[in-house]
């Protein structure tokens, strides 16, 4: 369905906004806040305005609240799912926690994002 990401601009935008309508149904289906969430927090674009469609980021979100980060990046080699966490900057209260896919591991990811945003909110 969305094997062609890289290639065409308009699978890799219908990708990336499934990413984001899954995440937002998600965060409502808790009963979160949609404004305690910035997303995309990463929104990157070339110096001429034009989108980076490299995915990385495919989907980010930052909990404004605490300023801990979820990231997901889709890349081509295995293995299919890892975790990351790490600091973001030198403060060791705030946390990003990064997802590295490849495609396959979409629903994986979704659903550790939505994990991660309901215990953001607890």
């Amino acid at each position: 369905m969305f094997d062609d990401y890289l290639a065409n601009p308009i699978t890799y935008d219908r990708l990336e906004q499934y990413f984001l309508d899954h995440f937002d149904a998600g965060i409502r289906a808790a009963g979160l806040s949609r404004e305690d969430f910035r997303r995309p927090h990463y929104n990157t674009f070339f110096v001429d305005g034009t989108k980076f469609r490299d995915a990385n980021p495919i989907f980010s979100a930052k909990h404004l609240p605490s300023g801990n980060i979820v990231r997901i990046v889709i890349f081509d080699s295995s293995p299919e799912y890892s975790e990351v966490h790490k600091r973001v900057r030198d403060n060791d209260e705030k946390d990003e926690l990064c997802l590295f896919i490849t495609l396959p591991g979409m629903q994986r990811a979704m659903g550790t994002a939505l994990a991660w945003a309901q215990q953001q909110a607890s």
